[in-house]
């Protein structure tokens, strides 16, 4: 062959493959055919392989392109059995497919032999390497998922029947796993088929153990059912997982039967043992008892809450001693009982809520709006208007209203119903912390005994009740404020909103009063906001505030009346009285910056006519400015445009007087406008149009008598006057 390749000029790769190429289907023909015979019984692994082995060698095939090859055939092999099998699954021939299944593992135990004697690795991972279903290639690979599990499943069923149904032996067993790696069955499928096999038995061991034990308990017999159990779990191989599946539905059972046969429906210490031994007995934990005996002890607990309310609706404590005994005999955790406490409140809880309800309604609305409500949802529209004003606020003249309101929040905290719990979070030096408050675990609005609308004007008109109470009933009311609003189910947020709108009005109406008589606010005032303040349950912030508010609405109101009808002498007394109070004209009182203007030029015209200021004296102009808060600058401005404005229409009423030969009448006039022009230097930017008109005016002015009046004063204030009327010396 090597002479015949260097005369052909063949490479040796190229001459491997044309050997590999012409030789391999002649090896695969041996190879099959020698396994088929030892799976036929004819010949014996050994004399399978050498056969394989000389046919190898006489192909000249390498070693490594026959462990291929065989790998192939291995699956070709070992496939004929299984499709075989799955013919007779298919017509439910259960006995030929054991039989051929115990045959596939025959042959399986056989190739595995060939396949040692070739050397090969891998020969432990058998079903892994020859049985994938994943592997369309592999000996399985054909069967369809369902076709598996169902040969899988009956040779499950004929082994447990060929050994009489008494148990798995370890023949059995191990059997068993070569058919589910045979197979490919996955660990978890073959768990399901194993509790549907075997299942029965445990379950039928269960069943009778709770009917006995249930009947008539005794140790002894719980022992003797214990063993029964632990023997078929041992005998079939179950798992302690399957028993705990299985014992939650027997042990509910039992529950069921011991609750109908206990006096009251309370157990028996006796029969709260047989329980406790088929707990242990199905491998349960008390976690998992806790929803059975909910279901079917429940009941009895809530009842027994129910009673011992009685008639006030408050449980004693000796009481609540009894039922935390109770709930230890019933087998009922402490998270349910509360819940079950809870139940039984409400149901205590919704009628007390309804019957204020109906009462608050009778008594606040009109019968048209009763009538309206109950006929059908008005929404917040309802609550608008009450009946007619008859002289009390809120629910202050209803006092058996006031009273069932307390009784409710007596029965809501003397039965510990409100707890602490985390309501929110809040950020502390960057950092979220808990934030713990009073919850309220039933509601009015939640246990939909009235709306929302409802339960927020219910709260307004207690809060007002509140306020209109006296003494000890007052303190008693303000205490129970919060916690009815709570029990209500309004939010914190919501209830401060009411307050305040409470307090503003309240406010308001006091401190508009109180200001009208007096002017501001004194001592004794304040002492009396002080006390309205508690009684709303208001922050001393909040309550400052709403004092604020109340005052800016006066004042803005008041200020409206002022400019209506201005007056230097009550501008001057308002904005004092702001400056006193500490209001800023424009931030606090809400003055605009036209009204600014107005009141500065209506205080300091009256001043520059009567001299009160001058040149030489401007304080009480500069005291204005700073107590309306004014810009200096914007002053300026303004008082030039005044002075200005002033010297005209001075100077109209000078021209006309002239006009009419009353010189007498221009005296106070002229003297004005001399003081103008002292401000502006002589320049007021007039106009006389005739200059002797101009001169007649000097002249009026140079004829006063300036008896005590220093003489260069004089002399300055003629220069002055020159200067505005626009005539000079020389002229």
């Amino acid at each position: 062959m090597e002479l015949l390749r260097e005369i052909l000029g063949l490479t040796e790769d190229d001459a491997e493959y044309e050997i590999a190429a012409e030789a391999t289907p002649l090896y695969q023909a041996t190879a099959h055919s020698a396994m088929m015979a030892v799976l036929s019984g004819i010949s014996t692994p050994d004399d399978a392989w050498d056969e394989i082995e000389a046919r190898r060698d006489e192909l000249l095939l390498p070693e490594t392109n026959s462990m291929d090859l065989l790998s192939s055939i291995v699956m070709q092999a070992l496939g004929g059995p299984l499709e075989k099998t799955n013919k007779f699954a298919k017509v439910n021939n259960e006995a030929a497919v054991y039989e051929n299944i115990l045959e596939a593992l025959d042959a399986k135990q056989a190739l595995i032999k060939i396949l040692a004697k070739s050397g090969w690795a891998d020969v432990d991972d058998f079903d892994e390497t020859f049985c994938n279903p994943w592997d369309s290639e592999s000996a399985n690979g054909f069967l369809l998922a369902e076709d598996r599990i169902k040969i899988y499943r009956i040779f499950m069923k004929r082994s447990i029947l060929k050994a009489g149904g008494d148990k798995i032996t370890e023949e059995m067993y191990s059997q068993t796993k070569e058919v589910q790696g045979l197979l490919g069955i996955s660990d978890d499928q073959a768990e399901i088929e194993a509790r549907a096999a075997y299942g029965p038995y445990l379950q039928k061991a269960c069943i009778t153990a709770c009917d006995e034990i249930v009947q008539d308990y005794t140790p002894e017999l719980s022992k003797n059912m214990e063993q029964k159990i632990n023997e078929t779990m041992k005998n079939y191989r179950l798992s302690e997982d399957y028993i705990r599946e299985q014992g939650g539905s027997f042990y509910a059972k039992a529950v069921s039967q011991i609750s109908n046969k206990s006096p009251g429906g309370i157990p028996t210490p006796e029969l709260n043992e047989a329980l406790e031994s088929l707990r242990v007995m199905y491998r349960l934990e008390k976690e998992d008892t806790y929803p059975a005996h909910l279901e079917y002890f429940g009941a009895v607990y809530k009842k027994s809450i129910l009673e011992a309310m009685g008639s006030t609706g408050v449980i004693r404590p000796e009481l609540r001693d009894g039922l935390a005994d109770l709930r230890l005999r019933l087998g009922v955790r402490e998270e349910d009982t509360k819940e079950l406490f809870l139940s039984a409140i409400e149901k205590k809880f919704v009628p007390m809520m309804e019957w204020i309800n109906a009462e608050m309604e009778r008594t606040q609305l009109s019968q048209k709006q009763l009538s309206e409500r109950r006929g059908k949802d008005m929404g917040e529209d309802v609550f608008q208007t009450g009946k007619s004003a008859d002289g009390t606020l809120g629910l202050g003249a209803e006092v058996n209203i006031m009273g069932d309101i307390i009784n409710l929040v007596d029965f809501y905290t003397e039965n510990e119903i409100a707890e602490e719990a985390e309501i929110g979070t809040k950020e502390v030096d960057g950092e979220e912390v808990p934030v713990i408050g009073t919850s309220y675990p039933i509601t009015a609005i939640g246990s939909e005994a009235i709306d929302t609308n409802m339960a927020e004007y219910l709260y307004r008109q207690f809060v007002v009740g509140a306020f209109s109470a006296q003494g000890e009933q007052a303190t008693r009311y303000e205490g129970a404020r919060a916690s009815f609003g709570g029990i209500l189910g309004l939010t914190n947020e919501k209830m401060e909103e009411i307050n305040d709108n409470i307090g503003s009005s309240v406010y308001d109406n006091f401190v508009s009063r109180s200001m009208s008589q007096k002017g501001s606010l004194d001592q004794q005032d304040m002492m009396f906001l002080a006390n309205i303040q508690t009684k709303l349950g208001l922050s001393s912030e909040q309550g400052e505030k709403l004092m604020m508010q109340s005052q800016k609405k006066v004042l803005s109101e008041e200020v409206t009346s002022i400019m209506d009808n201005a007056t230097p002498e009550g501008i001057k007394a308002f904005r004092e009285k702001c400056n006193t109070m500490g209001m800023d004209l424009t931030e606090d009182v809400g003055i605009t910056g036209h009204q600014l203007v107005r009141m500065f030029e209506q205080e300091i015209i009256p001043a520059l006519k009567s001299g009160e200021i001058t040149v030489d004296n401007n304080d009480s102009m500069v005291e204005i400015q700073e107590s309306l808060n004014m810009d200096p600058d914007e002053c300026e401005t303004l008082f030039e445009k005044t002075v200005l404005r002033l010297a005209k229409d001075g100077l109209g009423l000078i021209v006309s007087e002239l006009m009419r030969g009353r010189e007498e009448n221009t005296v106070d006039q002229i003297i004005q406008l001399v003081r103008y022009a002292a401000f502006m230097g002589g320049d007021l930017d007039l106009t006389v149009e005739e200059e002797a008109t101009a001169w007649q005016i000097f002249n009026i002015y140079e004829a006063f008598d300036f008896s005590g009046v220093d003489a260069e004063t004089v002399e300055e204030n003629k220069e002055l006057l020159k200067i505005a009327l626009g005539v000079s010396v020389e002229s």
